[in-house]
């Protein structure tokens, strides 16, 4: 009996170290003290977007004698919702100057590692190029959706 009453009184004494413990963390991590910095809101939310298909990309590698590999890519351009008008209106422009970038990146190999396409790099360059022509802040991203290489 003696000792059903001690291991009372110790599991009691334990729970409230621990209770008092978890309020003393709750108060130093959770609650706002005076002189504090506010919290930092949050950025406002993204503008509504729409999607805009494209033909495919198809450029050819070209090596130091022949043709080494044909490099297709599709994407589609993310534009603001308000601007999809203006950015269907410049369609050929845009893909044409897509194309033109992407044939430049593939003759210069900045968007090749060893024979593999690095797809950061062509994304980063597309999304350069669409903006140079139906400017800044209308195209949000260039969504690669498929990129085939074919040897030869």
């Amino acid at each position: 009996m003696i000792k059903a009453v001690l291991l009372l009184v110790v599991g009691i004494a334990l729970l409230g170290g621990a209770g008092y413990g978890g309020w003393m963390l709750y108060n130093i991590y959770f609650v706002p003290h005076e002189g504090e910095a506010p919290k930092k809101e949050e950025p406002p939310p993204k503008p509504p977007t729409a999607f805009v298909r494209m033909a495919p990309l198809m450029v050819p590698a070209i090596g130091s004698q022949r043709v080494e590999q044909f490099v297709t890519v599709v994407v589609t351009l993310e534009v603001v919702a308000d601007k999809i008008t203006v950015v269907q209106a410049f369609q050929p422009k845009v893909f044409d100057t897509l194309l033109t970038t992407l044939y430049g990146a593939v003759d210069d190999k900045s968007v090749l590692t060893g024979n593999l396409v690095n797809i950061p790099a062509v994304k980063e360059k597309l999304t350069k190029a669409a903006a140079k022509v139906v400017g800044d802040g209308v195209v949000q991203d260039v969504l690669i959706q498929v990129v085939t290489q074919r040897n030869l």
